[in-house]
C-alpha cells in the first residue's frame, strides 16, 4: 500500500502502532486510489494529542466519545479512531452507539465493524496487512460478508443495510446468503435512522457502476419499500413491450445507472408516477404529473436540499413532453425556454429514460431538444423579458398601462422565443406599436 511521506511521519511519532483501515486498505487491494484515509490504533485521544504537539501536526476533536481525531497536516488529512466496541439499544437500529469501550485489542475494534472487506488493517511501520477476517480473501473475491452474526451487525445499525446496497453498487460486491437472510429479517430497522444518513447512502448508491445490481438487492430485502414505497409500488407495472422491455420498477433502476451522475435522483423517480396514475385512472398517461407530486414528497421526505426537492419534481414533471416527436419547433423553442434553467439535464434524463428501455440506443426526442436548445442559443433568444431590448418604461411611452405593459412584454418574449420577432429595440418597439391591432 502506498503511503505518504506525511502518513509515515505521523506513525514514527504515534504513542502506539498505527494502521490505515476501512475503504483505504479494500481500495489499495483493488487497485483502487482513495483520498479519504481513516486510521485506527490503541492509543487514546489525549495521548495522542500529548504526542504531537509541537509536531507540525494538527489535532482536533471530531467526536469525543467515539475516539475520533481529525489529524491534518499541509493539504493532508486523517480521520483516527481508537480501538473501540460498541454497544446498540437494544430492539433499535438508530445507527448510534450507546456504550463505547477502549481497548488494545485490533480484534476487537475488527469485530465491531460492518463487513469483513471494510475490517482489514494496514500496519504503517511493519508495511503489512492485518487481517484477523481474511477480509483480504472477501476483496479478491468480491464478497460481502459481515464481521459477526449479520442479524447482529443489522440489528444494532440499521443503516448498514444501506450500506450493504451501496457496496455492491460501488465495489460490484455481493453480500453472502447470511448477510442477505439478515437484512431481509431487519429491514424494519431502516425507519430508526435518521432521513438525512438514508438518502446520503442512497446517493452515493446511485453513483455507483452496478446501481441495477444495487437496486435489485434493495428491493429484494425489502428496503426499498421501507424508504422509498412509492417506487416499490412499481414493480410488476406492465409497459407496452413495443417500447419497453422491463416492467416499470426495473425500467427505473435501468434508468438511473444509464444516467449521467448529476440526474441520477430524477432518472430513479422519473416514472413513479405509473402506479399511481393506474390507480387512480387505469393508464399511465398523466403519470409524469402524478410523479412529480410524489417526488416532491419523497425528497421532502428525505430533507434533500430545496433546490433539489425544486428540480427533480420539474425533470420528473416534464420528462414525457414531445412523447411522439411531432411538436412544431415554435412549441420546442418554447419549451426549451420554459425549461432553460434545466434544459440540459432534461435532455440527458431523455436519453437515458430511453436507455433504460432496453430497446433503444438513440432517442429522436431527446435529439429535437437539443437541435432547439442549439438553435435558441445561437440567435441570442431572450428567455426572459429582462433579457429584451425594450422595458417596461419603454412600453408605457406607447400607451400601455398596468397589467397591459406586462401582457406587452411577454408577448414580445413569445415572438422572440418562437423566431417570429428579432430581439431588436426597433423591431420590438413597432411590434409593440402593432399589438393594439392583434398583428403580435
Amino acid at each position: 500500500m502506498k503511503i505518504s511521506a506525511a502518513l509515515a511521519s505521523l506513525a514514527n511519532i504515534f504513542p502506539s502502532d498505527l494502521y490505515v483501515v476501512g475503504g483505504a486498505v479494500r481500495d489499495s487491494l483493488r487497485g483502487v486510489v482513495t483520498e479519504d484515509t481513516d486510521l485506527a490504533g490503541a492509543a487514546r485521544a489525549d495521548e495522542v494529542k500529548a504526542a504531537l504537539s509541537g509536531s507540525g501536526f494538527k489535532v482536533c476533536d471530531s467526536s469525543p466519545k467515539l475516539g475520533t481525531l481529525i489529524i491534518s497536516k499541509d493539504k493532508e488529512k486523517f480521520e483516527y479512531t481508537t480501538f473501540r466496541t460498541d454497544s446498540y439499544p437494544e430492539g433499535s437500529g438508530v445507527h448510534k452507539p450507546e456504550t463505547v469501550i477502549f481497548t488494545d485489542d485490533i480484534e476487537k475494534d475488527c469485530r465491531r465493524r460492518d463487513f469483513c472487506c471494510n475490517a482489514i488493517y494496514y500496519d504503517i511501520k511493519r508495511a503489512k496487512l492485518v487481517d484477523p477476517l481474511a477480509g483480504a480473501d472477501d476483496v479478491k473475491n468480491k464478497v460481502l460478508r459481515t464481521t459477526r452474526a449479520a442479524e447482529d451487525v443489522f440489528s444494532e445499525d440499521g443503516l448498514r443495510i444501506m450500506r450493504l446496497v451501496r457496496f455492491v453498487s460501488t465495489l460490484g460486491f455481493s453480500p453472502d446468503g447470511e448477510a442477505v437472510a439478515a437484512a431481509t429479517k431487519l429491514s424494519g430497522r431502516l425507519k430508526d435512522v435518521s432521513a438525512e444518513r438514508v438518502r446520503d447512502e442512497l446517493d452515493k448508491t446511485l453513483k455507483g457502476k452496478n446501481v441495477v445490481k444495487a437496486m435489485r438487492l434493495m428491493l429484494s430485502v425489502g428496503a426499498l419499500k421501507q424508504v422509498l414505497p412509492e417506487l416499490a409500488a412499481n414493480e410488476g407495472v406492465a409497459q407496452p413491450a413495443n417500447v419497453h422491455k422491463y416492467d416499470a420498477l426495473t425500467h427505473a433502476f435501468y434508468t438511473a445507472e444509464a444516467a449521467r451522475e448529476d440526474i441520477k435522483l430524477a432518472a430513479l423517480l422519473h416514472d413513479v408516477g405509473k402506479a399511481e396514475a393506474i390507480k387512480k385512472d387505469g393508464n399511465m398517461h398523466a403519470h409524469a404529473e402524478y410523479g412529480a407530486l410524489q417526488a416532491r414528497e419523497i425528497t421532502k421526505r428525505l430533507k434533500y436540499p430545496s433546490a433539489v426537492i425544486a428540480e427533480t419534481e420539474i425533470l420528473v414533471r416534464e420528462h414525457m413532453y414531445d412523447v411522439n416527436a411531432n411538436a412544431r419547433e415554435s412549441k420546442l423553442r418554447r419549451f426549451v425556454a420554459r425549461n432553460i434553467g434545466h434544459i440540459e439535464k432534461l435532455i440527458a434524463l431523455v436519453r437515458a429514460d430511453s436507455k433504460g428501455t432496453g430497446l433503444f440506443d438513440d432517442c429522436p426526442r431527446a435529439d429535437r431538444f437539443q437541435a432547439a436548445y442549439d438553435k435558441v442559443k445561437e440567435q441570442n433568444i431572450p428567455f426572459t423579458v429582462r433579457q429584451l431590448a425594450v422595458n417596461g418604461d419603454d412600453i408605457k411611452k406607447l400607451g400601455f398601462k398596468g397589467e397591459a405593459i406586462g401582457k406587452t412584454l411577454d408577448a414580445l418574449l413569445t415572438g422572440c422565443i418562437d423566431g417570429r420577432l428579432k430581439n431588436e429595440r426597433t423591431a420590438l418597439m413597432n411590434a409593440a406599436a402593432r399589438l393594439a391591432g392583434g398583428a403580435v
